[in-house]
């Protein structure tokens, strides 16, 4: 045979069993299409599924707040009747109380006073009751409004020990609506369905409708509690497939049934188009089996030329041969060579430049997770310097009260420490918690029209109150603006902005706070005199934990969180917050944006602690608090107390009163305790004071560290009484066990 016959069963041996793969792939094809058809059909489903659940939930928690309302828990019914009806949706729901009989005793959709049905729902609030959960009914019929409807039940008890039900239903034409809002395309068709596999609502592209009936074979699936995709009929006898969905909440169906022939016709389409891919990819196979085989037949038959050239006149004529290896197998033979040999070198090259990047990668990830672990180390232990100070200065001032003969100032004073200390403590803890929640998706707003400027006037009055900004000069400006949102968590933002204001401008610095309207927006400014933001740390102002410079001394405290919430809670008010500052020492203003809207129309006791020595006690501690509540305590158990504010203070106050105990803060501004406890060693007038490092650093390393330095014991905010007395009063021989010790 010639070499097309070659060439020609070649491509058939390759065609017969792609033509045959092809064919199971299309099959495979029209299955996959089917799927993708049908995927949208159950995101539709499940979007359904969350708005009526959406709406029972919003329910639920609007009956909630009826269940704690006082006119109910006095017996007033006018009230609660009241109450009741504007907690209503307009058009959509009612709200009834029933007693334990019951008894119908109000009923929202009807005016207050008339006359109501007996018992009519004993057994339904006696399972209410005795569940002790809200419930969510099946399809019924209103006794007062005759009308098809569903009802949420949640139970009562009031503090007298009254029990009710309270119960909101739903008109199934808001269903109805529901359904609408998720616009389907207009040839499919949606229905909720409830546990009996009763109609609540259904829809037929933009026309909707609502009725207890449903077709044996869809209400068969929904009793047996089917899932996923069925087969079925509509009430016209077109052929469906029909997505359900179960609502966990309500135990509804949420059913989605889309014509067989969308989803079929889609299939097909896609089945046609590899067809005919396939035809092309033959086609093409086929053509270019007839070109080579002419390609290679003159090849050969100018070898033969070639052949018969040499044999009759011993010259080798020169053939132009068109990249046929045939032609020349010497050169042939080189040129693959050499081709091999290039390969190689090019894998080589290649395999050296994989190592190398993989090389690369490997010290990139190493080093990224050094860094996670730092961070996570430094954060570890900044949480626990800012929740110790705190902490510390509670402790102590709660001594302070507990201890006979404290005079009334002093007391106080403690007071007054005890409210900010434990504010500030509040703060820390609820930034960090609601920071989690941000980020994992569980703060819910419960927004409402409310003006700005009222919100910034409740929580200056509230700090005003605290003290907090007493040393700081605030001006306030602000005008009514209308925004739509939750109150309590712009309260948040308003209070980390003005703590933030707070923490970094000095005493005598000035704050001003100012609300106003530009355009859609309303904008809250908050503007200091403080310390600034350097440039380089602007970019990074509102991401979680940063603060810039991390000192020994950590004068401003906090943990980095204040701001990163900020940014997140305007985000879910749909506005921003921007920042500005000129650079370091010339303060900074911060503005948030939110979406201005149209005003409504309608607004234990403490043990005493042992007797002590008398002994000369110097105390070392940067924190105000602390330092007071500190010494108070050391006095009132007879210890003869100095105090210093910083190292180089507290240096020179133990050269001058040669003390027999320093109490030493490790995080000191200037130079910390460490190097206060090296020099105090150092010099031979005050080698021979005991040396004990009270500090809210408590890790293993920083009692080894504090051991290195001098110390002879390392004691962790907050101490025990208790436990200090018995730091101070014991001898050589106790203190490496105290020096463990964990406060």
């Amino acid at each position: 045979m010639k070499i097309r016959a070659y060439l020609a069963l070649m491509v058939a041996a390759i065609l017969i069993p792609v033509i045959l793969f092809s064919t199971i792939s299309l099959n495979m094809l029209l299955k996959s299409e089917r799927e993708a058809a049908l995927k949208g059909v159950r995101e539709t489903a499940r979007i359904s599924l969350v708005s009526i659940d959406r709406e029972l939930t919003n329910t639920q928690s609007a009956v909630r707040m009826l269940a704690i309302s006082p006119h109910l828990a006095r017996g007033d019914l006018a009230g609660f009747y009241e109450q009741a009806r504007f907690a209503d949706k307009v058009g959509a729901t009612w709200t009834a109380l029933l007693d334990e009989r019951g008894q119908q005793l109000i009923n929202t959709a009807v005016p207050f006073g008339a006359a109501l049905p007996g018992p009519d729902a004993a057994q339904r609030v006696a399972q209410v009751l005795e569940a002790g959960t809200p419930q969510i009914s099946n399809l019924i019929r209103g006794v007062v409004t005759q009308a098809l409807l569903v009802v949420v039940d949640v139970p009562v008890t009031t503090p007298e020990g009254m029990r009710y039900v309270i119960a909101q239903g739903f008109k199934i034409d808001h269903f109805n609506g529901v359904l609408t809002q998720v616009n389907a395309p207009p040839s499919w068709l949606a229905g909720v369905y409830d546990r009996n596999g009763m109609t609540i609502a259904q829809t037929h592209g933009g026309a909707a409708s609502g009725r207890g009936d449903t077709r044996p074979d869809l209400r068969e699936a929904i009793r047996n509690k089917t899932t996923g995709v069925i087969r079925n009929a509509s009430d016209d006898n077109m052929k469906l497939y029909t997505v359900l969905e179960r609502s966990a909440l309500s135990g509804w169906t949420v059913a989605v049934g889309v014509p067989e022939a969308e989803i079929e016709s889609a299939a097909r389409r896609a089945l046609m188009v590899s067809i005919a891919g396939l035809a092309a990819a033959v086609c093409c196979a086929a053509l270019a089996a007839v070109f080579f085989a002419r390609r290679l037949s003159r090849s050969i038959g100018q070898v033969a030329r070639s052949a018969h050239a040499l044999g009759g006149n011993g010259d080798l004529a020169r053939a132009d041969v068109s990249g046929v290896a045939e032609v020349d197998e010497v050169l042939a033979a080189i040129a693959a060579a050499a081709a091999v040999v290039n390969q190689e070198k090019q894998s080589r090259h290649a395999a050296e430049t994989e190592r190398e990047i993989l090389f690369e990668r490997e010290h990139e990830a190493r080093t990224t997770a050094e860094q996670q672990n730092r961070a996570k180390d430094e954060f570890l232990a900044m949480l626990g310097h800012e929740l110790r100070n705190p902490l510390a200065a509670i402790v102590n001032a709660t001594s302070v009260l507990a201890h006979p003969g404290m005079p009334v100032a002093a007391s106080e004073r403690a007071r007054e420490i005890i409210t900010r200390q434990s504010g500030h403590l509040t703060r820390i803890v609820d930034d960090l918690l609601d920071m989690g929640r941000v980020h994992s998706g569980k703060i819910l707003l419960e927004r409402r029209a409310l003006r700005l400027d009222q919100v910034i006037d409740n929580y200056m009055a509230t700090l005003r109150a605290s003290q907090r900004a007493a040393r700081h000069e605030l001006r306030v400006d602000v005008a009514p603006v209308w925004v739509d949102g939750d109150p309590t968590r712009l309260e948040q933002i308003v209070s980390n902005l003005l703590d933030n204001a707070l923490k970094y401008t000095p005493a005598g610095g000035t704050i001003s706070v100012s609300v106003k309207d530009e355009g859609a927006d309303a904008v809250l400014c908050v503007s200091d005199s403080g310390i600034g933001i350097a440039p380089e740390l602007m970019p990074y102002v509102f991401d979680l934990f940063v603060q810039g410079a991390r000192p020994l001394d950590r004068a401003q405290g906090g943990l980095g969180v204040g701001l990163a919430l900020v940014r997140q809670l305007a985000l879910m008010h749909g506005g921003r917050v921007d920042v500005r500052s000129a650079g370091a020492g010339l303060g900074s203003s911060f503005e948030l944006h939110l979406p201005r809207v149209q005003p409504p129309q309608s607004e234990v006791s403490v043990p005493a602690p042992a007797p002590s020595s008398r002994q000369r006690v110097l105390l070392i501690e940067d924190n105000e608090d602390g330092r007071d509540m500190m010494a108070m305590m050391l006095e009132a158990q007879q210890y003869r107390v100095d105090t210093a504010v910083d190292g180089f203070d507290g240096l020179r106050q133990a050269g001058a009163a040669r003390p027999d105990i320093a109490l030493v803060d490790i995080g000191l501004p200037g130079i910390d305790g460490y190097e206060v406890a090296r020099r105090m060693r150092a010099d031979p007038a005050t080698s021979t004071v005991r040396l004990i490092a009270l500090t809210g650093y408590g890790q293993d390393s920083d009692r080894a560290r504090a051991l290195d330095a001098g110390f002879d014991a390392h004691l962790v905010k907050p101490v025990d009484m208790a436990r200090l007395v018995a730091a101070l009063e014991n001898k050589q021989a106790a203190l490496p066990r105290l020096a463990g010790t964990a406060g």
